[in-house]
C-alpha cells in the first residue's frame, strides 16, 4: 500500500508540473499561404504558350519548351504575386485567363495514345482484337482507323 501511495504521488507531481512548465504556443500571423495542389494537368503546347507569354511580359521562363521546370514555376509565382492572383506556381485556369492564353487541344502525340490498335493476318481480309483465335499464325498491328479503311471487322471477336 505504501508503494502505491508513493507511485501515485510521483505521478500526480509529474502531471501537475507538466502543465506548469509547458509553454503556450503563440499564434503566428501574416505568413503567406502557398498552395501546391495542381487542379488540372495541361499539355506541353499550353505550357509552352504560357512560357512565351510570361517571357514576353518580362518574367524569365527560359526557352519555351513546354516543360514545367524551376524557372517556369518561379516566373509563374512572380507573375501571380504581381497580379494579386492565388500563388500556386502552376498553370491553372486563372493564370491562363490572366495571360490571355487558351488551353491547347490534344496534340498529334495525344491522338496516337488514344488510337486503338487492332490486328490483321498476312492472308486475311478482316481485322481482329489481340485475343482473337484467328491470329495464331500471324499478327500484324494496325490502327483501328486504318483497319476500317481496308478491312472488315471479324465476326468472331467483334473489335
Amino acid at each position: 500500500m505504501q508503494k502505491i501511495k508513493k507511485f501515485l504521488a510521483k505521478a500526480l507531481l509529474v502531471i501537475s508540473l507538466s502543465f506548469i512548465v509547458t509553454p503556450t504556443a503563440a499564434p503566428i500571423a501574416n505568413i503567406p499561404v502557398v498552395s501546391t495542389v495542381q487542379a488540372a494537368t495541361y499539355n506541353k503546347a499550353t505550357i509552352k504558350n504560357v512560357q512565351k507569354a510570361l517571357n514576353k511580359l518580362g518574367y524569365d521562363c527560359g526557352t519555351p519548351d513546354g516543360i514545367m521546370g524551376k524557372k517556369t514555376k518561379a516566373a509563374i509565382k512572380d507573375y501571380q504575386k504581381d497580379k494579386d492572383l492565388k500563388v500556386t506556381g502552376t498553370v491553372n485556369k486563372t493564370l491562363l485567363k490572366s495571360l490571355g492564353v487558351k488551353a491547347s487541344t490534344s496534340t498529334a502525340s495525344d491522338t496516337k495514345k488514344k488510337e486503338t490498335t487492332v490486328y490483321v493476318t498476312k492472308t486475311g481480309s478482316k481485322y481482329h482484337k489481340g485475343s482473337c483465335r484467328y491470329l495464331r499464325q500471324s499478327k500484324i498491328s494496325i490502327s483501328l482507323s486504318e483497319a476500317k479503311k481496308y478491312y472488315d471487322p471479324c465476326s468472331v471477336c467483334k473489335p
